[in-house]
């Protein structure tokens, strides 16, 4: 080592690097500060946001939105996604909803993961007791098929749900319906409903307009194993809008039967 060519340590620094060396760390814990203000402030207006859906399948608190919103999102569908058809089939869907119209009119906004509600276009409140009558109806009609009780998933709604004389066959009804507790659907309160199809007969509703995805309604990717049925819910679990009128009523009805057809491994259904 040359010892003439050492730096001189008593040499003063220039201000100007007297200055950077003061606001880096500065700037460093503001950002965090901000970062961690952001989020606080995110995680609030969240949770407003999931109490503002009203009770349903998670628990009505804070571990509840912590569960869906944090925990939960990451493995679900965007909500501009819930339109994608693209991993149904074609072809397959039963003859009733092929010959569906296309639904009038814009589709209704839906928000939420779970819970999942409709935000516009809702009917007024005698609606439900249509719908509940339906429900009703099918079991009456078809009682060695379907039980009505409280939903499995929604916990606090009326729900159909598959007899348990079929359920104790699993080689003749699909995966999902056993992953499903036996429970093809629910009714909201807002009058829509969630409701199980056959891959083919979601694609031709969705894409007509009659429903959406539910947002944990997918098939994971490949990169993640490609699991289904995650969170006990099926890749065809679909959120069918509320109907306005006797004629979308009817329309429902329709749909109802097509579930109740998929859920009970295509066994002939009376419609009342």
């Amino acid at each position: 080592m040359d010892l003439y060519n050492l730096p001189n340590v008593t040499e003063p620094h220039p201000p100007a690097a007297l200055a950077l060396q003061g606001v880096s760390p500065v700037l460093s814990y503001l950002a965090v500060a901000f970062s961690v203000a952001s989020f606080i402030w995110w995680c609030i207006q969240d949770y407003r946001f999931f109490k503002s859906l009203g009770p349903g399948g998670p628990s009505y608190d804070i571990f509840g939105w912590f569960k869906v919103h944090i925990l939960v999102r990451p493995f679900t569908l965007a909500a501009r996604d819930t339109t994608w058809t693209g991993d149904y089939p074609d072809h397959g869907a039963h003859k009733d909803i092929m010959a569906l119209p296309d639904r009038k009119g814009r589709r209704p906004v839906i928000l939420g993961i779970a819970p999942q509600r409709q935000f516009s276009q809702c009917p007024e409140r005698e609606m439900n007791a249509h719908i509940l009558a339906l429900f009703s109806s099918f079991v009456l009609s078809n009682p060695n098929l379907l039980q009505q009780r409280i939903s499995v998933v929604e916990k606090h709604n009326y729900a159909l749900f598959v007899h348990p004389s079929i359920l104790a066959e699993p080689a003749n009804i699909p995966e999902i319906a056993t992953v499903a507790n036996g429970e093809l659907g629910h009714i909201h309160g807002d009058s829509s409903l969630h409701l199980y199809f056959s891959p083919a007969d979601a694609k031709v509703l969705v894409e007509r307009g009659w429903a959406q995805r539910h947002r944990c309604a997918r098939t994971q990717p490949w990169w993640f194993g490609g699991l289904k049925n995650m969170w006990g819910i099926g890749d065809t679990f679909l959120i069918v809008y509320a109907p306005r009128n006797s004629e979308e009523l009817e329309v429902l009805g329709l749909l109802i039967k097509a579930s109740i057809m998929f859920m009970t491994g295509d066994r002939d259904v009376v419609k009342p």
